[in-house]
């Protein structure tokens, strides 16, 4: 079942029971401590019959905004699972030039700290944005190996905003 249809399910029952909460049932007692006549029942619903299943974007009645429409807080583990993953290849694959006192390197890596926000909207694609900073180290030293030792300064920083679609039953990038 779709994150959507589950979203609807939520709010119509939360909907039933503040209906339950606000009007109270018509009992007996209650008119007759009053001194009033009892209210008459109402006529018993008829039975609905079984309702067809709603394609997700129909069922769909008002904009679900965060994480967790469709499922986009595992797409953005993954995705930043994937900047790390190439943080370390960067990191073990620096260029090296000569400089002044010896070797120069730059490499770019990617900040843990992140935002994942998606938003859905009735008879609209999904859409999912991933906000995080990309930073360019620069290590020095007499060699390669010094270099690697050292604490790398940063030379920028760049604020990277993603942007994904979901289509085809998946995020799409």
């Amino acid at each position: 079942m779709s994150n959507a249809v589950v979203a609807t399910v939520r709010t119509l029952a939360t909907l039933a029971v503040l209906t339950m909460l606000v009007i109270p049932a018509a009992t007996p007692s209650a008119g007759a401590a009053e001194g009033k006549p009892a209210a008459k029942k109402a006529a018993p619903a008829k039975k609905a019959s079984a309702a067809k299943p709603v394609p997700a974007k129909e069922a769909l009645k008002e904009m679900v905004e965060g994480e967790d429409v469709r499922d986009f807080r595992s797409f953005c583990d993954t995705w930043m699972g994937k900047l790390k993953d190439r943080t370390t290849y960067n990191t073990a694959h620096i260029p090296w030039t000569k400089g002044g006192a010896g070797v120069v390197g730059e490499y770019v890596s990617y900040g843990t700290d992140r935002t994942c926000v998606a938003r859905e909207e009735p008879g609209k694609d999904p859409i999912g944005k991933i906000t995080y900073r990309e930073i360019k180290y620069r290590k020095e030293g007499p060699t390669e190996t010094a270099a690697m030792g050292s604490a790398g300064t940063i030379v920028e920083q760049t604020d990277v905003t993603e942007i994904f679609r979901f289509g085809k039953g998946r995020w799409q990038y």
